[in-house]
């Protein structure tokens, strides 16, 4: 990225460089003062067995951050190989907000936090709000892990280089465990 001259530039190939590691696709939710709210996420994983914990990267400027820090609670769904319009969807600045934003998702409320969980996922994670650290244009939230469990036995969704991507060589059998 040396010898890059403008800002935009440099953001452009650093997100190139950045995209080459593969992520999981992740949906993280809360409830606002509106209803429910939503956004796709691939900056998430586990920080610690013992407390349980996780952090997941918002942009310090969403919606769905305010809700989180509002509540004190939050989820994380990750998404399925065949999620790849929920993740388009939750990703999309201009979908509408509250319920409407969940028109022909299937969810339900998380048990422990009330929170939305995308029930077609393979996996979700109830969370309390421990902190929301400034980290750049984000906030680096970390959440202690209330309740977690498997949803569908099928292989998780992953984001590389711009593009959503399939685990090639997962079977049911060992995604089931």
């Amino acid at each position: 990225m040396t010898g890059i001259s403008n800002a935009y530039e440099q953001e452009r190939a650093f997100r190139s460089v950045a995209g080459r590691f593969a992520t999981g696709v992740a949906v993280a939710t809360a409830l606002g003062p509106d209803g429910p709210l939503g956004m796709t996420v691939n900056s998430f994983t586990t920080v610690s067995l013992s407390p349980r914990m996780l952090l997941v990267c918002l942009r310090r400027d969403c919606r769905l951050l305010d809700a989180v820090q509002g509540s004190g609670r939050f989820a994380v769904t990750v998404l399925a190989d065949d999620q790849r319009e929920d993740a388009a969807w939750f990703a999309s600045r201009g979908r509408p907000t509250g319920a409407e934003g969940f028109a022909g998702v299937a969810y339900d409320a998380e048990r422990e936090t009330g929170c939305p969980r995308l029930t077609d996922g393979v996996a979700y994670f109830g969370c309390e709000a421990v902190s929301a650290e400034p980290a750049g244009d984000h906030a680096v939230l970390m959440g202690t892990v209330r309740a977690a469990g498997l949803l569908r036995s099928t292989p998780p969704l992953l984001f590389v280089d711009g593009h959503y991507a399939q685990v090639a060589d997962l079977r049911e059998t060992e995604v089931a465990r």
